[in-house]
């Protein structure tokens, strides 16, 4: 039976889950298995031990920082040698067209402050620092932007789970359950949120360019 990325962290020896978290969040950078890598599930789960005593919080957040760091580092590297070919060559073509749309939409419009609200975007934020570098966008202007998305983005849904484990222990049976679906469910409509923000200004700024 194949292991799930979050059921490791629960199977290493604490120590050792850190390093995990870094590398299951860097991998989500890669084209292919970027869309396979449940971080999401990954950072509540991590949250959650944090909250039992298992790991800390801070480590952590740093690690998945760390990782998504990397991730955007490697993903902006491939986008760079590759450039305009990265979404037509073989992996880019399993990539659907409407994500690879929107990640390089909001890298010509925003530019680099776009990965700000990428990271909180399910595949969009692998795809956006891949469009940066296709784009020539030097690294160094990303990296700013880059490392205070990924701490962002890792202390919120490090902290969402951290929250709905310290609620769901003082709370008896299916209460607790129920927190935690809710949790997970807030946690996806605040990416969808941003999502459809980002989709609502690209068509409001496209209405006013062919008024």
């Amino acid at each position: 039976m194949m292991m799930m990325p979050v059921d490791l962290l629960t199977t290493v020896p604490p120590p050792a889950a850190y390093p995990v978290i870094a590398a299951l969040v860097a991998l989500e950078s890669l084209l292919f298995l970027g869309p396979f890598v449940p971080t999401l599930g990954l950072l509540l789960v991590a949250g959650g031990l944090a909250h039992a005593g298992t790991l800390t919080l801070p480590a952590v957040i740093a690690c998945a920082a760390a990782g998504a760091v990397i991730g955007d580092f490697q993903a902006h590297w491939t986008g760079h040698r590759i450039g305009d070919r990265l979404r037509t060559g073989r992996l880019g073509r399993r990539v659907p067209g409407l994500a690879w749309d929107r990640a390089s939409a909001a890298i010509r419009r925003r530019g680099c402050p776009a990965l700000l609200v990428c990271r909180f975007v399910p595949l969009v934020r692998t795809l956006a620092p891949h469009a940066a570098g296709a784009a020539s966008i030097p690294y160094r202007r990303l990296a700013p932007f880059s490392a205070t998305a990924a701490v962002a983005w890792a202390c919120t849904e490090a902290g969402v789970g951290y929250a709905s484990a310290a609620s769901w222990s003082q709370l008896p049976g299916t209460q607790g359950v129920v927190l935690m679906v809710g949790a997970v469910a807030a946690a996806l409509l605040l990416a969808l949120g941003v999502r459809a923000v980002v989709t609502r200004r690209r068509s409001c700024g496209a209405a006013r360019g062919n008024e």
